[in-house]
């Protein structure tokens, strides 16, 4: 007979044990449950004030091969003919309709023949907000590229052909780690994947990628232009040089850097020289379909 089945000492533990596991268990549910409903509120928030665009969720893979969505906001071209259509990947914290240069460039583009996609990009969950550290930035950056496939794929299914990426701070090491990762990628009919893309105030705050900006670069070889402001931030500006040569070592002949005297990170007052600068430069680089 087995005499540890009426061991009353370990019936106590194992219960204990039992209770302790459950407790941690719901614990993090609840804080999962809590940032995900957090999220969710302030995306629905957004979708019930959009005045220009439309909501759209995009279907993407999870990690574990799951069928999830993500918020976008699309915005077809109003002119008569279209130029190709680009997308928008907003900075940390920020979200598709931020005031500062998503808000411009999504809403002001497609008057000019280009339609826009504004994505979410993955957030940062509460614990990771309050310890940012660059494994956890790495995994941000790294989730999000099978949300750039997703609206690549939505784009091209609207017919446009001219596709360009446009990044803003954070946002600029998703779309360079996208970018370094499918420089050799083509559409079904040879057509590169992502035709152009622009950098607004790109940081560099690592010694390897995806923190390293001009070490992805060095592997870029799409049309590129790193616009920042000369009161940007400083992880911007000391890398500048270093974005720089990187073009140019990776051959690059048609990377472009420009600084905007008087612009900030945000480009506060100074939206319509933003706009206008983008667009001009990719009318320049881009032929029209």
């Amino acid at each position: 007979m087995n005499i540890s089945a009426f061991n009353p000492l370990k019936t106590i533990q194992s219960r204990i044990f039992s209770l302790f596991f459950a407790f941690i268990g719901l614990i993090i549910t609840e804080a999962i449950a809590s940032e995900t409903s957090n999220e969710q509120q302030w995306i629905e928030q957004i979708r019930n004030n959009i005045k220009v665009g439309q909501p759209q969720d995009l279907p993407v893979k999870g990690a574990a091969g799951d069928e999830n969505t993500f918020f976008s906001i699309y915005t077809p071209h109003t002119t008569a003919k279209p130029r190709g259509a680009i997308i928008l990947i907003h900075d940390i914290g920020a979200h598709p309709d931020w005031q500062d240069v998503i808000h411009p460039l999504r809403t002001e583009f497609p008057n000019k023949g280009w339609a826009s996609l504004a994505i979410q990009s993955p957030p940062m969950s509460a614990k990771q907000q309050k310890n940012p550290n660059e494994d956890s930035e790495k995994q941000l950056i790294e989730s999000a590229s099978p949300r750039i496939d997703a609206a690549i794929t939505f784009l091209r299914s609207k017919s446009y052909t001219n596709i360009a990426i446009i990044s803003h701070g954070f946002g600029s090491l998703i779309s360079l780690n996208f970018l370094q990762a499918k420089v050799n990628a083509k559409t079904s009919d040879g057509r590169p994947l992502v035709n152009a893309a622009v950098l607004i105030g790109t940081p560099s705050s690592g010694t390897s990628t995806p923190h390293n900006s001009p070490a992805m670069i060095e592997k870029i070889t799409i049309p590129l232009l790193d616009i920042y402001g000369s009161r940007d931030n400083d992880n911007v500006l000391h890398s500048a040089k270093a974005r720089k040569a990187a073009a140019h070592k990776a051959g690059n002949k048609q990377f472009r850097q420009t600084e905007t005297i008087g612009a900030n990170h945000f480009y506060h007052g100074l939206d319509d020289e933003l706009v206008n600068y983008i667009y001009y430069w990719l009318n320049k680089t881009l032929k029209s379909p």
